[in-house]
């Protein structure tokens, strides 16, 4: 004969198993193929009232505030890399930065720094090229800061948003929150 214990989800055969748990009940050959050898996809098993197991649909998945910020940094990740692209194109803009940043402090006279001169064309000179390394620059610092600003916000009010068990507007300012960091770098960078 065949015993279930529901506290360990385990079946227990008589003539195998000397000692069953307190809660295990008789369990038929049927019940033990249909509910647990053979369950069918897309069910959980449970227990009714007698300790038998039965088969019920999941429970609805329920996000954790965690798994909400990961989405969030996720989100900030991809916003970040759609301005800079990949790391070392990062440096190089802050370099050419404050190459730039120099060459204009000193009246736009002088040498022209190495990456403002690759910036510059037939059409557009070294102060011109400078300047728009400038502006590019400054929309490029104003996008992470609005990257950075969302990200941290948002991953506050998340976490309180599911303290307070307020899990559908925690995720829904999770969809949101995704939706913001994509559109305050469109234009931007690489963007």
């Amino acid at each position: 004969m065949r015993y279930y214990s529901k506290t360990t989800g385990t079946t227990y055969l008589s003539n195998i198993h000397s000692h069953f748990p307190d809660d295990a009940v008789p369990i038929t050959e049927e019940r033990y193929l249909a509910v647990i050898a053979n369950a069918p996809a897309g069910k959980v098993r449970s227990h009714d009232d007698q300790g038998l197991p039965i088969l019920i649909d999941p429970p609805p998945y329920v996000p954790t505030a965690d798994e909400l910020c990961h989405r969030v940094d996720t989100a900030a990740d991809a916003a970040r890399r759609a301005v800079a692209g990949d790391p070392m194109r990062a440096v190089e803009y802050d370099r050419t930065r404050l190459q730039a940043e120099q060459f204009a402090a000193a009246g736009y006279q002088g040498e022209v720094p190495p990456m403002v001169a690759a910036w510059v064309t037939s059409e557009r000179d070294a102060q011109a090229a400078a300047e728009d390394i400038l502006r590019e620059a400054a929309l490029y610092e104003e996008a992470l800061v609005q990257v950075r600003t969302i990200r941290l916000q948002a991953k506050e009010q998340i976490r309180a948003l599911m303290a307070a068990g307020d899990v559908d507007q925690a995720a829904r300012l999770t969809e949101q929150t995704i939706a913001d960091l994509a559109a305050c770098v469109q234009g931007v960078g690489n963007a």
